[in-house]
Order: C-alpha cells, then sequence, then structure tokens
C-alpha cells in the first residue's frame, strides 16, 4: 500500500489516475465504439440512459474509493484526480457532440438535444457531489452512499461480460457483484456497534430500492413525458411497481455473509496484533 501511494504522489500521476477511472468506467462502452464508429463512446439519455447512469455511478464510486484509499482522504488529491476525470470526461462528450450534434457549434439546440445535455449535466453534478462525500465523509456515512451506487458494479461487469464467452448462470450472477462490494465496505465498518447496525439495516434497505429507482429514471429519461408534476406522478407510480419485482432476499443474504465473514476477520486480527504487543 505504501508503495502504491508513493507511486501516485506526483501531481501528474494523480491527474492519470483520474483519467484512467473514466477510461475504466466507459470501458465497455469504448470497447462498442471500436467495433461501430458510427456511434458515441459516451451513451446518451436517448440511446442509452442505463449505460450514462451506470457510467457516473461507476466514476463516483470508483474515484472516490481511489482518493478515499490511495489519497487518504486528501483535498488536493482529490482535487488533481477530479481534473483528470473532467479532461476525460470533456474528450468524451467533445466526441459525442462533434460526431452526432455538431449542429451545437452554430448556436442550434433542438429539444432533444437540450433534453439529452440537461440528463448529461445532472449526471455530472451528482456524480461529483458523490465522488468528493465518498472521498471524504466518515465510512458510516459513506457506507450508505455506497449502497446507493453498487447496482452499477453488476450492471458494468455484465456489460464487460457480453464481449466474453460466459455461460448464462455466470453471467446472470454478476447481478450480485454490487452486493459483494457493499458486504466487503459494511464489513470493515463493523458490528459492535449500534449505530453501525442500524446503518447496516439502512444500506440493505437502499440497496433493495435502488434498482426501481434507476430503472424508474431509465424509463423517464427514454421516453419523457414533458411536465415536471407529471415526470414525478410517473416515477413514483413506476419506482412502486418496480419495488415488489426487485430480488432483495438473495443480494441481502450475500451483503450480508460477506459483511460478517470480513468483520469477524478482522476482529480476530485485531486480537493477535494485541496479543502479539
Amino acid at each position: 500500500m505504501r508503495s502504491s501511494r508513493q507511486f501516485w504522489s506526483p501531481w501528474w500521476a494523480q491527474i492519470i489516475a483520474g483519467l484512467f477511472i473514466v477510461l475504466l468506467a466507459v470501458g465497455p462502452w469504448l470497447w462498442l465504439w471500436l467495433g461501430q464508429r458510427e456511434q458515441p463512446m459516451l451513451p446518451t439519455s436517448m440511446s442509452d440512459a442505463a449505460g450514462l447512469i451506470i457510467i457516473f455511478a461507476s466514476i463516483a464510486l470508483l474515484g472516490g474509493w481511489f482518493t478515499r484509499v490511495i489519497g487518504r482522504h486528501g483535498t488536493s488529491f482529490a482535487i488533481l484526480t477530479d481534473i483528470g476525470v473532467l479532461l476525460a470526461l470533456v474528450g468524451l462528450v467533445f466526441q459525442w457532440i462533434w460526431g452526432d450534434a455538431p449542429e451545437i457549434f452554430q448556436g442550434k439546440i433542438s429539444d432533444g438535444l437540450q433534453t439529452q445535455l440537461w440528463a448529461l449535466g445532472t449526471a455530472f453534478v451528482i456524480s461529483q457531489v458523490l465522488y468528493f462525500l465518498i472521498a471524504k465523509l466518515r465510512l458510516s456515512i459513506v457506507a450508505l452512499l455506497v449502497a446507493a451506487l453498487v447496482f452499477s458494479v453488476g450492471r458494468w461487469l455484465q456489460m464487460v461480460a457480453t464481449y466474453t464467452p460466459l455461460e448464462p448462470e455466470i453471467y446472470s450472477s454478476l447481478t450480485y457483484a454490487g452486493a459483494l462490494v457493499l458486504g466487503l465496505v459494511l464489513g470493515f465498518l463493523g458490528f459492535l456497534q449500534i449505530w453501525h447496525l442500524v446503518v447496516w439495516g439502512i444500506a440493505l434497505a437502499i440497496q433493495w430500492i435502488m434498482p426501481a429507482v434507476i430503472s424508474a429514471v431509465v424509463t423517464l429519461l427514454e421516453n419523457p413525458v414533458g411536465s415536471v408534476g407529471g415526470s414525478l406522478a410517473q416515477f413514483g407510480e413506476l419506482t412502486q411497481g418496480s419495488i415488489g419485482q426487485t430480488d432483495w432476499l438473495i443480494p441481502s443474504l450475500v451483503t450480508l455473509a460477506v459483511a460478517m465473514l470480513v468483520s469477524v476477520i478482522l476482529l480476530i486480527v485485531r486480537k493477535a496484533k494485541r496479543r502479539s504487543y
């Protein structure tokens, strides 16, 4: 870990890290773009709203944890890494506009393009806020943010798996990768304090409802209603209808099993270290 921190200590290395974080998040769509150049590397809210959300959720998750672990919550580390993220995103947005919406350079913005820019800007702002919160806040709060973002882990892995000859059973099991990640975070948080147990329960609830929330958002982005009131009403209906169909038992069991295993291992290791002293 110390050698990794030394490697990423120069300011230019932290900017490069931000570039790599975005490239990793957009990797499956970049591979798709290499096969068919007529499509932009960055998905849009009209063509692939789910992909857009997954990319920005992955950026917040990867970037936040990279800054938290390697940068030790450092503000300058977080800012320099974020500069790399911004540079990569600017390049992706420019490539999208140049290929799909060159009329924007002439000051012509259609309603459809305006909607896509609004969705892109909103996703970017939310991702930035989550990135800095994960990087700076204490673990008990970060665990709740991770619970809201881990849906992207399984979806991202499934996108990667589409380019490999995996068995359907393995492909479907990748959905629970996010639950495993959340279990690791909760395991490091531990369960010896009452507040931490409350966080475990809230995190499991967030993990359960987030797929329904994302599904509703995707539907609204790809099929906009028009008015704000109508969008909110439809969002509530779609979310409520999807929650009942969301699989909550297996992801919760995976998260709890991993969290308990990690917590117990850490307790044993800490007791062994105390005895050695």
